[in-house]
């Protein structure tokens, strides 16, 4: 995953639904990437599979999957057997697929069970209505774009399923807990109470700790902490 920017248009009308508030708004966002990469180092992958407890029947979103090596990795090692990556520029798109094509060639990832699908689009044009977990590199402003989105598809999981996973290997989460999980490194939302959070180190800065945090999102307006 690669942090983003957000850049605001003003000449486009779009419209977000939050329950039944439909709020209008006159600026549409486009999370665009940043020139140089930011890669999510191992580390971090690894701190921010345990957090989400990904299973079987999950499904993740890395938004800003730059060249795919998040995605790879938590098909290679975790239980979760289904992702999108959402990554707005074509050439970092093109070589996330060149990259899970060659995972599954070389047998790092099993594709017979394994679905990865490489989206190149605005991720505030995409419905998160299937994400029952959402990892997020983003700058703090990005994180509040991102936000109503991820809002309104938490909500309409807990209508539309009653309960948030399908499979039974998720035993720790019934119909009252929450409909979408979300992972951010880095940065965290500022008006909501992360459940928990983690300290990663990375190898080019031995000294120093980075923070991930989760937050559950219960699919009811007002309700997105533990």
């Amino acid at each position: 995953a690669a942090a983003l920017r957000p850049v605001v248009h003003h000449d486009t009308f779009a419209k977000a639904v939050l329950g039944e508030q439909v709020v209008h708004r006159t600026d549409v966002a486009m999370l665009a990437p940043r020139k140089k990469l930011w890669s999510t180092p191992k580390s971090a992958i690894s701190a921010a599979s345990r957090l989400a407890n990904l299973c079987e029947s999950d499904t993740l979103y890395d938004i800003g999957c730059g060249d795919g090596r998040v995605l790879i990795e938590l098909a290679s090692t975790s239980a979760c057997r289904n992702f999108v990556g959402i990554e707005i520029d074509p050439d970092r798109a093109s070589e996330a697929k060149e990259n899970v094509r060659r995972a599954l060639e070389s047998g790092s990832i099993d594709g017979t069970s394994c679905r990865i699908k490489i989206e190149c689009c605005n991720a505030l044009d995409v419905d998160y209505s299937e994400a029952t977990v959402v990892f997020l590199y983003l700058v703090p402003r990005g994180l509040r774009l991102i936000k109503p989105l991820l809002v309104e598809a938490s909500i309409l999981r807990r209508r539309e399923r009653g309960r948030v996973e399908d499979s039974s290997s998720c035993d720790e989460f019934d119909k009252s807990g929450p409909s979408l999980r979300i992972v951010t490194y880095m940065a965290g939302f500022v008006d909501e109470k992360y459940v928990k959070k983690e300290l990663c180190t990375v190898d080019h800065q031995k000294d120093a700790a980075w923070p991930l945090y989760l937050y559950h999102f219960y699919g009811q307006v007002g309700k997105s902490d533990s």
